[in-house]
């Protein structure tokens, strides 16, 4: 419990959310859901994490990395297992395998997996725009999605910047035995920014966008949850996973949650039909897919399975 308190408090948070909007009604609104619309939220789950990997196959092919499309896919999946411990994709990075001899460059693998995420979100971020053209004032949760994001890029474009910043991180405590693959990072970002590469990425994880929301958007549907429309549900989706990124709880834990809930609770859905919505996709996305990849890995490799059990694994970043 000590090493894993940060979890734990994620989970208190989302007990507070239930108890917050009542109980009751959650629970009535979870035994009234479509079993129907259940049964599609998982090969939707299914096919996100499949075109994730198949996204982040390409940003590794760019980097050289001697990984093949399913392997990519497989640490995908099976990564899904180490969602709620800090570090949260850069898992991928020490449970990757190298097809040749030479093992991967920490760092360099590290590089593919922070661009592959920082442009799946900054896609994500673009499912806000055609509310925010209907309504000028939401104009700031969309500056406040992207900001963060812009400057995260500046950070890793810009050699002088990031050289100022990694020297003084790489002293921290926390982070100086991670020194050698915080120097191969920023290096091998920049390498990866380039037309060739950004194009199939960013299509695919259009896709991968588009089906994110379609995951959030069953589940409020399978809760019967009504008087939103598309755009609003991609707005709510995409403003919560973007803004929760932001926190320091481990895959957003409790306040994800939270701001899924109620912001469709200011946009007229019953507040307990919006949390149930909110737990159904947390618990496909997140719990159906950690079962999912821990099979994976107990088919694949028994090595995966003792990597996530072990108390004494550290997190890669």
């Amino acid at each position: 419990m000590r090493g894993h308190w940060v979890a734990l408090f994620g989970i208190v948070r989302v007990v507070a959310l239930v108890i917050a909007v009542n109980p009751v009604k959650v629970v009535r609104a979870l035994a009234g859901a479509d079993i129907r619309l259940l049964a599609l939220m998982l090969p939707v789950a299914l096919l996100l994490y499949l075109l994730h990997g198949v996204a982040w196959s390409i940003v590794l092919r760019a980097a050289h990395a001697q990984v093949g499309v399913p392997q990519a896919i497989r640490v995908t999946f099976i990564s899904q297992a180490l969602v709620f411990l800090p570090g949260g994709d850069l898992w991928r990075v020490p449970i990757v395998k190298s097809e040749e001899r030479e093992a991967p460059e920490p760092g360099a693998i590290a590089a593919t997996v922070v661009f592959d995420d920082l442009v799946y979100l900054f896609v994500l971020t673009f499912a806000m725009v055609p509310v925010v053209f209907g309504s000028t004032f939401l104009l700031v949760p969309l500056a406040i999605a992207l900001l963060p994001q812009l400057a995260i890029f500046t950070i890793l474009l810009w050699p002088s910047l990031y050289d100022l910043l990694a020297g003084p991180v790489g002293r921290i405590k926390v982070f100086r035995r991670f020194q050698p693959e915080i120097d191969v990072l920023g290096p091998s970002f920049r390498q990866l920014v380039s037309v060739r590469t950004l194009v199939p990425v960013v299509t695919v994880d259009a896709l991968c966008a588009g089906l994110s929301v379609a995951l959030y958007g069953v589940g409020l549907a399978a809760v019967h949850a009504i008087g939103v429309s598309v755009q609003q549900v991609a707005f709510t989706y995409a403003g919560s996973q973007v803004v929760s990124g932001l926190t320091v709880m481990p895959g957003a834990l409790g306040a994800y949650e939270g701001m899924m809930t109620g912001a469709m609770a200011l946009q007229g859905v019953a507040p307990a039909a919006a949390a149930a919505g909110a737990l159904l996709y947390r618990a496909v996305n997140d719990v159906f897919m950690a079962l999912i990849g821990i099979g994976i890995a107990l088919i694949y490799d028994r090595q995966y399975v003792k990597n996530l059990v072990s108390p004494a694994q550290p997190a890669p970043f």
